[in-house]
This record gives structure tokens, C-alpha cells and sequence, in this order.
């Protein structure tokens, strides 16, 4: 287990004081109006490590990273492509078909991340 910095408790802290889903440049800048000076190669670093160790989570986005707290119970995400909102979502059914099909083929799920992509109702609205 890696050694918790005081740099990567002060990125913990921003992530777990927020529902946000955070990217490392928003990470950076936070620190930075906190007076905290990191590097962003730092930044990209701890959140790193902070997700290796399961201290927070990561969603893999088509541009980046995101981050956010690892105590959240089980969710998955709604993702806008034009202006990057995102929307957590829990529905009992998806959770049972995704079991079903994994006991169909024998295959043990031992997590999983669910990415919807498409336009959020501000976004669609603004395409009539």
C-alpha cells in the first residue's frame, strides 16, 4: 500500500467533499485556490495512486478521466457528448440482466462500469 502524502490527502479531500466527478485539471485548479501548489504531473499522479488503491473511483470518458468517491454504493452514468454533463443512475433491472448474462456464459462479474452516451435534455432541447 502506498503512503498517503499530505499532496494526495488534499486531492482525497477535494474529491471526498463533493458529488462531483472530477478531472485532474479540475483537481489542480482547486488545490491551487486552496493555496496548495502541486504540480499537474503530481495531480495526475495521486489520482493515480488514490484509485489503485480504491480510495477513490475512475470512469474511463472517450477525453479523460474522471474521478469521485469511492463510497458511493453502486451507480452508473449517464454521459452528455456535447457539454460533458453527467448523470448517476441506479436501475435494479440492468444489474439483474447483466447476471443473467454472465451465468449464461459462466462468467464471474467482479465489477463493472456502465457509460451511457448521448445528449443530456438541455443539449437536446438545443438542437431543435
Amino acid at each position: 500500500m502506498q503512503k498517503l502524502t499530505a499532496q494526495r490527502q488534499a486531492i482525497l479531500d477535494i474529491i471526498n467533499r463533493s458529488d462531483k466527478h472530477w478531472d485532474a485539471d479540475e483537481v489542480a485548479f482547486k488545490l491551487k485556490e486552496k493555496g496548495i501548489s502541486i504540480g499537474i504531473a503530481t495531480v495526475y499522479r495521486g489520482l493515480a495512486a488514490l484509485a489503485e488503491q480504491g480510495l477513490i473511483e475512475s470512469i474511463q470518458l472517450a477525453d479523460k478521466k474522471r474521478y469521485e468517491r469511492a463510497d458511493k454504493s453502486h451507480h452508473d452514468h449517464l454521459i452528455c457528448t456535447e457539454c460533458g454533463a453527467i448523470e448517476e443512475f441506479c436501475k435494479p433491472e440492468i444489474e439483474t440482466l447483466q447476471d443473467k448474462v454472465a451465468a449464461e456464459r459462466g462468467f464471474k462479474i467482479q465489477g463493472h462500469q456502465l457509460l451511457l452516451f448521448g445528449l443530456c435534455i438541455g443539449c437536446k432541447a438545443g438542437e431543435s
